[in-house]
């Protein structure tokens, strides 16, 4: 009870519905307002919420992570710095593998890309792994569900596999020394 009130009470739907007609109308946002959010968040400009943790995971300046981020953009692009451009891994996964700066040591950067209903296979850590997720959901072999914003910590010597999940691509940016393909019939197979 406050004021006298008892606020178990239901309010009167008269009143409510005075109240309701005395607000102002809100206007409807500038048609052109929706065109440029979507042109946002489809764009160069989608994945700025994840840069600052790129540029740590990667160790790179600003500059160095939005030109690999921006080759996502442009459709798999290479960047121009010598490396290798965007190459499949295995059917439904393309990755793009760089020089993180000195903090990585002996790890590797990349950023991969998963399509709808693809596996990643399974395969062990050779040394931590690290991965933040840009983009869609993928699920591990225990159930575990990953979305973006994520970050995955694999310690050396784990095992997984993943799996996109739902009609989103999945893509996420990885430091990992080396892993080891363990599933398939050729045995284990060192990347």
């Amino acid at each position: 009870m406050i004021d006298g009130v008892d606020l178990d009470d239901e309010l009167d739907p008269l009143v409510l519905d005075a109240l309701a007609s005395s607000l102002a109308p809100t206007p409807a946002p500038a048609s052109s307002l929706r065109a440029r959010l979507l042109q946002r968040m489809s764009g160069r400009d989608r994945f700025l919420p994840f840069l600052d943790r790129l540029i740590a995971l990667f160790d790179l300046s600003e500059d160095e992570t939005r030109r690999h981020v921006d080759t996502m953009v442009d459709g798999g692009a290479s960047v121009d710095d010598g490396e290798g451009g965007w190459e499949e891994l295995v059917p439904g996964c393309t990755f793009l593998d760089f020089d993180g700066g000195p903090a990585l040591g002996d790890a590797h950067a990349g950023l991969i890309r998963l399509q709808p209903g693809a596996v990643f296979p399974a395969h062990r850590h050779v040394g931590e792994e690290r991965v933040l997720m840009l983009q869609g959901r993928v699920r591990d072999e225990h159930g575990n569900e990953y979305r973006a914003g994520d970050l995955i910590v694999m310690a050396d010597g784990t095992e997984h596999e993943i799996t996109v999940v739902g009609d989103q691509e999945a893509i996420y940016a990885a430091v990992v020394v080396a892993m080891e393909f363990t599933g398939g019939d050729d045995g284990a197979e060192a990347l």
